[in-house]
């Protein structure tokens, strides 16, 4: 790979290179932008031979307690924007997961938000 792709000629700032023990090798880049133009590089020169896989962020995940019996997975964003009018959190931003019974008989659900929507939730009045 380093004889292929000479990352001073492309001016992309490698951080780490490292070889794991499974045969991958892992590759930090400075910025987003360093790492797609090594990413299209790579695929260009190398396509055959190697496979890029740049790791996707998750939306962190929330345990929301105390949830009605009415309320449904599907519907589940609407209540949470309509009870907190003050937040102004938008739907879209929230999916409801899967819901489930505690040993207790509570109800609880689990909800993917993004991040800005989880801080505004979490905030303290």
């Amino acid at each position: 790979m380093k004889t292929k792709i000479n990352p001073n000629e492309k001016k992309v700032g490698i951080r780490s290179f490292k070889s794991l023990k499974d045969g991958r090798v892992l590759i930090e880049a400075g910025s987003s932008d360093e790492l797609n133009l090594l990413r299209t590089t790579t695929r260009d020169k190398c396509g055959e031979e190697l496979e890029v896989n740049v790791p996707k962020l998750w939306k962190p995940r929330m345990d929301v307690h105390n949830i009605p019996q009415d309320t449904t997975v599907e519907n589940l964003e609407e209540t949470i924007v309509a009870h907190n009018p003050e937040q102004g959190l938008v739907s879209e931003d929230i999916a409801a997961r899967f819901k489930f019974r505690t040993k207790w008989g509570q109800v609880r659900m689990v909800t993917e938000v993004g991040s800005e929507t989880r801080k505004n939730l979490l905030k303290k009045n």
